[in-house]
């Protein structure tokens, strides 16, 4: 299909010749629009706000271009409000004024854009927790050090704004659920392949909180979606609801057995198919700690 747009484009531009050609004129100089921009000895931050095992994960980037070629990496993960530990990584880096690599060596390459309009700068920026299968992060939106928005307000990785309630420590405050669903995935020439649909649950004790899920075809998981919710619950009757966009959805505990229920059905994207249902949240009470980050670039 190229090849044939090509040739279509080359008879249209040899296929019609003036008889009497005009002299040709000089072409002036091209007047530039706007400076082109160079990163060299600038510094950005970016903040993507994610979720590990149900508690909340704040991952900070703090990207300088050191030199016209190289920079550092600095790369920093809170859990729960708990540090997890600094990443240093050099990289060398290109840039043509809009588009650039930033490459880290056996860590990876990663494309980014720099958007002159808002003055920022977007690229995909992950990390693996080695031996757990999760990942942290995705496309981050990095401002110039010092100019980047009110921490308060929804950063990268925040679907729904929420705003704080009243601060708690009644059930289930500061506490975080899992579930999963096997069912299958439809691809054109390869049928229905097994997904894993993994559901994480986390109430924060200011009555917002957390649900991410992660889709897992292959072997391959994918990068957690994540909603952002008011809460609200009634310790007597042991029913709640989860308030999306104004929106609720009932959930049930169960404290002989101390279980969530509640029915998260949606669709997935592209397919038409219909997941979730009826689910049962069983409460995880693992470390907060995280250990054995991996840089994931590209």
């Amino acid at each position: 299909m190229m090849v044939a747009l090509m040739a279509t484009a080359a008879v249209g531009l040899t296929g019609c010749k003036k008889e009497n050609p005009e002299p040709e004129q000089p072409t002036p100089d091209p007047t530039p629009t706007q400076e082109t921009m160079d990163l060299t000895g600038t510094s950005w931050v970016g903040i993507y706000n994610d979720t590990y095992q149900g508690y909340a994960a704040v991952l900070t980037w703090s990207l300088d271009f050191t030199t016209a070629t190289e920079g550092e990496l600095l790369f920093e993960l809170m859990v729960a409000g708990q540090q997890q530990g600094n990443y240093d990584v050099p990289f060398t880096w290109t840039f043509d004024g809009t588009h650039g690599v930033m490459d880290a060596g056996q860590m990876g390459a990663s494309e980014f854009t720099y958007n002159a309009e808002t003055n920022t700068i977007e690229m995909r920026m992950m990390v693996e927790v080695e031996g757990s299968g999760e990942a942290l992060g995705g496309v981050t939106t990095f401002y110039l050090r010092g100019s980047q928005p009110d921490p308060g307000q929804p950063s990268q990785g925040d679907s729904t704004s929420v705003e704080p309630g009243e601060v708690t420590d009644l059930f289930p405050a500061n506490t975080r659920w899992t579930a999963s669903e096997e069912t299958v995935y439809p691809v054109p020439q390869l049928g229905d392949l097994p997904m894993t649909l993994t559901y994480n649950l986390y109430f924060k004790n200011d009555h917002t909180g957390n649900i991410s899920i992660t889709a897992t075809v292959m072997d391959q998981p994918s990068e957690p979606q994540t909603v952002w919710y008011n809460w609200e619950f009634d310790n007597t009757t042991n029913e709640g609801n989860f308030v999306v966009q104004g929106a609720p959805l009932p959930f049930t505990y169960n404290p002989d057995d101390n279980t969530i229920h509640s029915n998260f059905a949606f669709n997935v994207q592209g397919t038409g198919q219909q997941v979730g249902g009826e689910l049962t949240f069983t409460q995880v009470t693992g470390s907060k700690s995280v250990s054995g980050i991996r840089l994931v670039l590209g």
